[in-house]
């Protein structure tokens, strides 16, 4: 009888568990082993920004970490109506359905989760030019989108209101896991889930892991650091990793 699959879903802690549930449906062995963690910054910029929204008409959420922070910002501040008024473009189905859920309908969601999908869909509009952008995201952010839209003619307002930083439990929890082999898949989500295990694997067995990562942002930093993506995600989604990694576990041998 064949083992069953063992893999290790790193996301940050409560991020993980819809992949996690997903792949035990599906009679796969999984270590829940966060390998970085959300911090927020102090929200006062994001505070000003929205008390100030004025001319604003979008607002861009790439992630339902970014959902989460600008909602508590909202509350914060009251500023629910003004918000309402605003258009919001995200990155993804899991992202619109969380924005979605503060009452926030996604009115540009690109058919390429990340951010050059977005970046061209919103540059298929004709609204955009002379728009003011509200982009709420972490810390080290590809600058994809604000830089983008500048050439498009919007003005952006970046506030880096949230960071991803590494879980020290967690790396040195998966170090266990790798040294005594017992994974055969580990998932990336962001590179910085990528640097965070980059940290707990010697450079020189870092070709002997195989990832599962979530898209092609993730696996260019996975790929740089050494590491050998067997599985890319397609949509680039949770529910398109976890059909991923089935499928590559039950693929001819």
């Amino acid at each position: 009888m064949t083992s069953p699959l063992r893999v290790a879903v790193t996301r940050a802690a409560g991020r993980g568990d819809t992949l996690a549930t997903r792949l035990v449906a599906a009679n796969v062995v999984v270590h829940e082993v966060p390998l970085t963690a959300i911090v927020r910054r102090d929200p006062a910029l994001l505070h000003a920004a929205l008390r100030a929204l004025g001319d604003v008409r979008w607002i861009l959420l790439t992630s339902v970490n970014a959902v989460d922070v600008l909602a508590d910002a909202v509350q914060a501040t009251g500023t629910a109506d003004a918000v309402q008024d605003c258009w919001f473009a995200v990155v993804g189905e899991t992202t619109a359905r969380a924005a979605e859920a503060h009452g926030w309908r996604a009115d540009v969601i690109p058919s390429q989760f990340k951010a050059e999908g977005l970046l061209d869909a919103l540059a298929a509009r004709s609204d955009v030019r002379g728009s003011r952008v509200l982009y709420p995201c972490a810390a080290g952010a590809r600058d994809v989108l604000p830089d983008g839209l500048r050439v498009l003619g919007a003005t952006v307002d970046v506030i880096h209101a949230y960071e991803s930083v590494p879980d020290a439990e967690g790396q040195a929890l998966l170090g266990r896991l790798i040294a005594a082999g017992d994974l055969d898949l580990v998932t990336v989500a962001a590179p910085s889930a990528v640097d965070a295990l980059a940290d707990v694997v010697a450079p020189e067995r870092t070709a002997e892991i195989p990832l599962a990562s979530i898209g092609p942002v993730t696996s260019k930093a996975a790929k740089q650091a050494g590491f050998r993506v067997a599985v890319e995600a397609d949509p680039y989604t949770v529910e398109g990793l976890a059909r991923a990694i089935i499928a590559w576990r039950d693929r001819p041998r």
